[in-house]
């Protein structure tokens, strides 16, 4: 059996076009099963944290276009009153931890995620709202804490988005990179992604 075409996401949490992406992308993996292998590496938008941070108008702007672009997923408003998160960091270690759980686990995960920011409006910088996001999707809590609390994971986080920007300097997020070869920025019809793995498929068969 071929290897499957891998399909590497630099995507942040924070970023509604991100959540449009993964929404789209996980079709693309129903469809494709062991063809394509997708994984998920950090970008975050805010590296620093801001304490008392409240959403900007760009941020406002963000959702409302967000919106907009894909009928399967919903975005609520964001309380302005309320303190929005102070960095994309904790988002992101959380993630990893429930990767160590294994591919389902982390799926689930990470898909609460988005879900929690966008629909839900979760601080998801606060460790207990991320606690709770692992109890609610069946992870093992107990793991899922001692893994958060590694010192490592931040190091993991940057280490990726230093990578990504590296090659990517300038691009705005997502970017989604088929095969090594088609690197896709921003929220992009099915149909285009689609053609990228058709493309490398085709390749492949040559």
């Amino acid at each position: 059996m071929k290897e499957p075409i891998r399909i590497v996401v630099y995507s942040d949490y924070l970023c509604p076009w991100c959540y449009i992406a993964a929404v789209r992308l996980h079709e693309l993996e129903k469809e494709y099963g062991n063809k394509i292998n997708i994984s998920w590496k950090s970008y975050p938008l805010v590296r620093q944290e801001i304490p008392d941070r409240l959403i900007n108008p760009h941020s406002v702007d963000s959702r409302h276009r967000a919106a907009l672009e894909e009928d399967k997923i919903s975005f609520s408003p964001w309380n302005p009153d309320k303190p929005y998160p102070s960095s994309s960091i904790p988002a992101l270690q959380a993630a990893k931890c429930a990767k160590l759980q294994g591919d389902e686990a982390f799926q689930k995960f990470h898909v609460a995620l988005f879900k929690a920011f966008f629909v839900d409006g979760f601080n998801i910088s606060e460790s207990d709202v991320l606690i709770s996001i692992a109890k609610n999707t069946g992870l093992d809590v107990e793991r899922f804490c001692s893994d958060l609390s590694r010192k490592s994971l931040e190091k993991e986080v940057l280490a990726e988005y230093e990578e990504g920007r590296a090659e990517y300097e300038g691009w705005g997020i997502p970017i989604v990179v088929v095969g090594g070869r088609y690197p896709i920025t921003g929220a992009v019809p099915v149909a285009l992604y689609h053609r990228a793995i058709e493309l490398c498929l085709a390749s492949e068969i040559k």
